[in-house]
């Protein structure tokens, strides 16, 4: 038995439980921060961080209502995608992930997340560009980071006529 402050004993079983709720705790909130450092880095232009939200290997798709869908790959994809993506001081937004769902599987996790993105208005109120959901299959690095191994985006809904690309004529 292992000693407590109160001078009562902790079994080797209650113990392990203990360790792996904290785990459980630590995971949750290392994905979370994962999460929040793809909004922030994305909005600013943080290449660097936005990066490493992913795997190397990563698989990246946005799917929009139209049924369009845009595929990144690796990370010379997902440099690929922040190069053309607008981010501050060019245009104020704010990528925002709320209500997320965690399975954890031991060095993986299944995560789905409800998405906003808030737009500043030029000359106008801000707005709510999109909506949607990020389905994400997120893995436990050998640094100990949770990265994002892939990524759907689905935008379930979107300001009209908003939605450009740099370099993409957005009809693939």
């Amino acid at each position: 038995m292992t000693e407590t402050r109160e001078g009562k004993g902790m079994s080797e079983n209650e113990l392990e439980a203990l360790k792996a709720r904290v785990q459980d705790l630590e995971d949750r909130n290392a994905i979370l921060d994962t999460l929040t450092q793809y909004g922030h880095s994305l909005d600013y232009g943080d290449f660097d961080r936005l990066v490493d939200c992913f795997t190397d290997d990563v698989v990246r798709e946005n799917r929009r209502p139209d049924g369009s869908v845009h595929r990144w790959v690796g990370r010379e994809g997902t440099l690929d995608f922040a190069s053309r993506h607008s981010h501050a001081p060019e245009i104020y937004h704010k990528h925002l992930v709320l209500n997320s769902r965690i399975e954890l599987h031991g060095d993986t996790a299944d995560v789905q997340s409800y998405m906003f993105r808030f737009d500043a208005g030029d000359g106008e109120r801000s707005y709510v560009w999109g909506l949607g959901r990020y389905l994400d299959k997120m893995r436990r690095e050998p640094d100990g980071r949770w990265r994002i191994a892939h990524r759907v985006s689905e935008i379930e809904d979107q300001w009209p006529g908003r939605f450009v690309l740099k370099g993409h004529d957005n009809t693939d």
